[in-house]
């Protein structure tokens, strides 16, 4: 048995489904992580890969933006993700500025503030690296086209892991080329298979 553990970015993930749905004018569906995570290792071209765990990794908006009903939503979403069997949640945290510095924030107006994402990276890259060094897996799939995770990707290998890539089709993986012992493209049909139950 080859133990498998999948890890998605989830902002990342959501932004670049968003992208993919909207360009290629298809009805996005409301996905299910943990049948996302048992379709992902049953593209592993590996007959012995077998799931053990899914990590989520998001952020917990900032308290003003938790009044707004679209963010309370996805968080209230996202932390109810830990009640799934074999899926955690790990959060970073959500920081939020003024866009103009002469202009006062205004949550009902984003054209008044910027949102950045704190810790989702570095979240990602310590479960990979501390789960690998643990031989916790043997087999990590990431879910993200960030290039951010190069260099944890190389240390993986380092490791003498398996890294998976598993991205939507509009992403690049350029910077990656060579890194990775396989890519799963996450298409519309494979994500159809994963929609949630209504």
């Amino acid at each position: 048995m080859m133990k498998t553990m999948v890890f998605v970015d989830f902002q990342n993930f959501s932004i670049n489904m968003n992208k993919y749905y909207t360009t290629e004018k298809l009805e996005k569906p409301l996905i299910e992580y943990s049948k996302l995570s048992r379709m992902l290792v049953k593209k592993v071209e590996l007959d012995n890969a077998e799931l053990m765990k899914t990590f989520v990794f998001g952020y917990k908006p900032v308290q003003e933006l938790l009044q707004l009903p679209q963010y309370y939503k996805t968080y209230q979403w996202l932390t109810n993700l830990n009640k799934a069997p074999y899926i955690e949640v790990i959060e970073g945290e959500q920081v939020i500025r003024k866009r103009n510095k002469n202009t006062e924030i205004n949550i009902n107006d984003p054209s008044t503030y910027i949102t950045e994402e704190k810790g989702t990276d570095i979240n990602i890259a310590v479960n990979m690296i501390s789960k690998a060094y643990t031989n916790a897996y043997d087999i990590a799939i990431l879910v993200s086209g960030d290039t951010d995770y190069v260099p944890v990707i190389k240390q993986l290998h380092n490791l003498g892991k398996i890294v998976i890539l598993a991205t939507l089709p509009n992403q690049n993986i350029s910077k990656y080329k060579g890194l990775y012992d396989q890519q799963i493209v996450i298409s519309d049909e494979l994500l159809q298979q994963c929609k949630k139950e209504k």
